[in-house]
């Protein structure tokens, strides 16, 4: 594996990582006011064009980031409105 494909797998999986503690956090607290859901829409928008991108120019690492990064987005979305309904 070439340097810069091993350097983009470390950054994909250090970038996925940044929704797990608020998502296991949400989940288990049930606590989701702090959670700007303007964020998070922000983050999907943006993580849909980087996966369109990502797909246009075959990135792998990219598309994978993307794609996890859209479905903790969702994730944490989800949270927010069932938590924040009652």
């Amino acid at each position: 594996m070439a340097l810069e494909d091993t350097i983009g797998w470390l950054a994909a999986f250090f970038t996925t990582l940044i929704f797990v503690p608020q998502i296991i956090k949400a989940y288990r607290t049930k606590k989701t006011r702090d959670i700007s859901m303007f964020m998070m829409i922000l983050a999907v928008i943006g993580n849909a064009l980087w996966l369109v991108q990502s797909i246009i120019i075959s990135n792998t690492p990219l598309i994978v980031t993307a794609s996890l990064i859209i479905v903790m987005s969702m994730i944490l979305i989800r949270f927010k409105y069932i938590n924040e309904k009652v």
